[in-house]
């Protein structure tokens, strides 16, 4: 989780360094950010938590946001579009699975990959956002995209270990299906 570490400056005032760990592991590389405003401090380190403990896209060290020079992409090639897609020309499976499935990408990764392309053209799937994602279900963490404020649709029911007949092993079976053409071999 990222901290916040106050500084005080030899003339009196204070700055306020945000620092995390890379991944949130113990190994990962030491990331940090200093601000002047404690305020603009705890919404940076909402940020860097929101987003898995990485530098939040679009985020330069030093200079704040900054506008993507990425091509625009198209709404069919962002996520939620193209697994709504996957589903829909699914063969052979029940009304009651698809509707199972179609329930599962809106509550448990979209939240996740809203944003994110299945194309090279713009902000594209990778597999440490495929990480994130089952190690946030895991723990019962909501996506980065969640609405602010809420734990994110279900999150309780798989801290608990619940979700009796959904496992985690055959959401990552829907999701490494809708996503082969991401990652390459489909992570």
């Amino acid at each position: 989780m990222a901290s916040i570490k106050t500084n005080q400056l030899m003339h009196g005032d204070c700055s306020y360094t945000v620092v995390w760990r890379g991944g949130g592991s113990r190994t990962g590389q030491w990331g940090r950010e200093t601000f002047d405003d404690e305020t603009a401090a705890n919404r940076f380190r909402d940020l860097v938590n929101g987003h898995g403990q990485q530098w939040p896209p679009g985020r330069v060290k030093g200079e704040g946001f900054v506008e993507s020079s990425e091509p625009e992409c198209p709404a069919d090639e962002l996520f939620p579009a193209y697994a709504r897609k996957y589903v829909e020309l699914l063969m052979d499976i029940s009304g009651h699975t698809r509707t199972n499935y179609e329930r599962f990408i809106e509550n448990h990764m979209t939240p996740w990959f809203r944003d994110l392309a299945v194309s090279d053209r713009a902000n594209k799937i990778t597999r440490d956002h495929i990480s994130q994602w089952i190690n946030g279900l895991k723990e019962g963490r909501p996506g980065p995209r969640h609405e602010p404020g809420t734990n994110g649709p279900g999150a309780r029911a798989w801290r608990a270990g619940g979700r009796a007949g959904w496992t985690l092993s055959a959401s990552w079976g829907l999701h490494r299906g809708s996503c082969q053409t991401t990652c390459g071999s489909g992570a």
